[in-house]
């Protein structure tokens, strides 16, 4: 499981408690803003789960590249920039090679580029806006 902007690692731990109870795994989250790096740490350290998941710190187009082989899910969270294409796409991009056919990845902002990516048949996904604060995409990888 792979996890786009960290921050102070809420997300991750309910991730990491579900990889723990259901078997094992890791959580890879990437963050670039130290402090939240360390907080998110201390965060999964005062929960137990710090064996359940690794925060690297720095940009996600390059933290993300190589996730150590195929993954279950992935949780694009960033922020939206201006201009450019968004950070959301960059990652979908990166990533998608290491998500495994009949998985899926849940975007939290719909940014544009995002959408015309992952709802573009050509890049073999099925998708659909989740009913969540305006703007959620859950998407199921079919080839």
């Amino acid at each position: 499981m792979a996890e786009f902007a960290t921050s102070v690692g809420m997300s991750t731990l309910y991730f990491a408690a579900a990889i723990r109870d259901n078997g094992g795994g890791t959580v890879i989250g990437s963050e670039i803003v130290p402090a939240k790096v360390e907080t998110a740490r201390r965060n999964l350290a005062e929960a137990g789960l710090a064996d359940y998941a690794e925060i690297r710190q720095g940009d996600s187009r390059q933290t993300l590249r190589d996730l150590g082989g195929p993954v279950d899910f992935v949780l694009i969270d960033g922020w939206p920039g201006e201009g450019g294409p968004s950070l959301a796409r960059e990652v979908i991009e990166i990533v998608v090679p290491q998500l495994q056919v009949g998985r899926y990845v849940m975007n939290d902002n719909a940014e544009p580029d995002y959408l015309d990516f992952i709802r573009d048949p050509e890049n073999g996904f099925v998708s659909m806006t989740l009913p969540l604060k305006g703007g959620t995409e859950l998407s199921l990888k079919l080839k």
